[in-house]
């Protein structure tokens, strides 16, 4: 049986302890928030095509209550984007984008694929480290995913889960 403290090499190479691996294993099968229980918690983790840029952190939901015949959650998190390889030739810089429904004005919104309003830190004009909060209240269904964006295109997607 392997030990809880034996690291396991991601297929980047990197050393991830156990547990972190099986935090992010699970966050994966619980991301869902319409699947979730009265409060749910996970590492986070994706990377976008040609390993540009990865998003790596945590995300929480608390059941709020119902609305519309569908479960309501409030989140919680922090999500840091950060540059993996020298991508500049061709990728102006990494984003986290989000996308969801959200209860307002008597009824559900879907929410298109759109970056996280909060910021922690960085600026996201370049290469380097972008922190973004995802926070929100009253949602259900969001999805994460980290892509590039070269002349002011955004592509190159992966999920973050």
């Amino acid at each position: 049986m392997r030990s809880k403290n034996a690291p396991t090499t991601t297929a980047k190479g990197r050393k991830v302890p156990y547990l972190l691996t099986t935090l992010a294993s699970a966050a994966a099968l619980a991301l869902v928030p319409s699947a979730a229980g009265a409060q749910t918690a996970g590492m986070v983790y994706g990377a976008t095509y040609g390993d540009c840029y990865e998003a790596f952190g945590w995300y929480e939901w608390t059941a709020d209550g119902s609305a519309g015949g569908y479960p309501k959650y409030d989140t919680d998190g922090s999500i840091e984007v950060i540059q993996l390889e020298n991508c500049n030739s061709w990728i102006d810089k990494g984003i986290l984008q989000y996308s969801g429904k959200k209860w307002q004005n008597g009824g559900w919104t879907t929410l298109g694929w759109r970056q996280p309003p909060g910021f922690v830190g960085g600026d996201g004009s370049g290469p380097g480290e972008i922190d973004y909060f995802v926070d929100f209240k009253d949602v259900r269904d969001i999805r994460f995913r980290v892509c590039n964006v070269h002349d002011g295109i955004v592509d190159g997607c992966s999920s973050v889960s």
